[in-house]
């Protein structure tokens, strides 16, 4: 036999003593860990106190042998998202925030890889915002913990993944100075870096910060450069629902309701795939209100014109039907009521009952900012539509008359009336004396000013341009 051939016959008899000792490796540790398993599993336990669970679970991880191999590792993972989960259900918010950063992980962190333990801080994170969405302060003062050890033990990457967070948890609580300050420095980092994933999340928080400033150049252009990083990755459904989300917000701002509704549309299928009904939900509303807007909207738009409500098609405000009967099944509650309560005093045009509709449903209506501020607009303008189709027949009316049709306080409509007539709504003037309002019938207007003015600049044109040709001339002649 040749030597050749002798290596190939020896060499899978090498191989199995070594197999076998890899499991016999696994099967010892398995072995060692069976009583941290059996404390992790006694967790589940739903007769136990709450105390009892976390007094279990934090013995897990500091447990006095320091057992840091593969599975010791990942049962003590398991033990911190349980220890986070337990605190934030027993409403102990204090030790939630010092959960990461205290002696109860800190072994852990420090004998298991970079990598395990920026995705142990993440979910933690993940965990603590589902559990305990309304404590904002406390989610904010975790971030900060984690960012100051982050600093200290140099931890870049999972600084700027907590920082983008902070900044997003800063947005919801409405400190939007900080939160910009925050999103600046990091986006100057994040550009060095080139990290497309945390430049399209930044850029949108960004945008979404702008947007409650009222900035909405400055929420469009963060908006565009968070697209423009998006097409360069791969991005999660769920986000990509938030962008468009985004955009449809913008859009909406603008008075594109069209544009504005295809947006929506898109973000809300995404998520109702994922079956995210909580997101969903905001995105069939946002489309309610773009229907409503779109529809009113041209009727509304006469109300310069004069004659609003008398002139108007009744197909242009024609609102029904304005979501399928699949969805009104899946997403039926309050706030689907609230819009289509809106949606019915909009298209009879009552202002009393639009009130009457936004003061009924004021947490579903008021709450969210996009909802109140459009909401708003669409009140001024139905009452102003109002008022016009109102007064149109007459020259000189009594204002207390004008408050009993339109069944509103009298010092509102006469507020109204003096604010539409420094506005050019209508010609005409309040005597307060007798309490009338006298409209004067439109005149043809004067535009000797007009053409004056613009005589006088097409001569200053001329002028400057002949001044031009003689100094031409004069720099030839030289």
């Amino acid at each position: 036999m040749s030597e050749g051939e002798a290596m190939e016959i020896d060499t899978p008899v090498s191989e199995k003593p070594e197999t076998k000792n890899e499991d016999n490796e696994e099967e010892t540790e398995e072995e060692q860990c069976a009583d941290l398993l059996n404390l992790l599993e006694s967790t589940d336990d739903t007769s136990i106190t709450p105390e009892t669970k976390i007094q279990t679970l934090s013995s897990i991880l500091t447990e006095p042998q320091n057992r840091y191999g593969p599975t010791a590792s990942s049962i003590k993972e398991r033990a911190v998202y349980g220890l986070a989960r337990a605190y934030c259900e027993s409403g102990k918010y204090d030790s939630v925030v010092d959960l990461l950063t205290g002696k109860d992980c800190s072994a852990f962190f420090e004998n298991v890889t970079k990598a395990k333990c920026a995705k142990v801080v993440r979910a933690v994170l993940d965990v603590v915002c589902s559990l305990a969405p309304d404590q904002l302060d406390m989610q904010a003062q975790i971030c900060r913990n984690i960012i100051s050890w982050c600093q200290a033990e140099k931890r870049t990457f999972l600084r700027q993944r907590v920082e983008a967070k902070l900044a997003a948890i800063l947005f919801e609580q409405d400190d939007y100075g900080p939160a910009l300050d925050l999103v600046d420095n990091l986006l100057v980092e994040l550009k060095k870096l080139d990290d497309k994933q945390l430049l399209v999340e930044t850029h949108l928080v960004e945008s979404k910060i702008h947007h409650g400033l009222r900035g909405v150049a400055k929420a469009k252009a963060a908006l565009t450069a968070s697209r423009t990083c998006a097409n360069a990755i791969y991005v999660a459904p769920a986000l990509q629902a938030t962008i468009d989300s985004m955009s449809g917000v913008l859009h909406c701002e603008e008075g594109d309701y069209d544009t504005a509704h295809s947006y929506f549309l898109e973000a809300f299928e995404q998520l109702d795939q994922l079956d995210e009904k909580e997101r969903a939900l905001p995105c069939l509303k946002y489309m309610m209100l773009c229907r409503i807007l779109d529809s009113l909207v041209k009727a509304l738009k006469l109300s310069a014109m004069g004659g609003v409500g008398a002139k108007s098609d009744r197909s242009d405000v024609d609102i029904s039907g304005m979501i399928s009967g699949k969805q009104g099944v899946k997403y039926a509650g309050q706030d689907i009521e609230a819009m289509s309560a809106i949606a019915a005093a909009a298209s009879r045009r009552s202002l009393k009952e639009f009130e009457e509709v936004t003061e009924k449903y004021k947490h579903e209506l008021q709450d969210d900012l996009l909802i109140k501020h459009h909401l708003s607009i669409l009140q001024e303008q139905l009452l102003e539509s109002n008022l016009i189709r109102i007064i149109e027949p007459y020259s000189c009316v009594e204002i207390s008359h004008i408050a009993e049709l339109i069944e509103m306080p009298l010092p509102i409509v006469e507020k109204k009336l003096s604010q539409m007539i420094l506005d050019g709504k209508f010609n005409g003037i309040l005597d307060q004396g007798k309490g009338q309002l006298i409209v004067y019938e439109d005149s043809e207007k004067d535009m000797a000013m007009e053409k004056g003015l613009e005589v006088i600049a097409n001569m200053d044109k001329v002028v400057s341009s002949l001044f031009v040709r003689s100094r031409a001339l004069r720099t030839m002649m030289v």
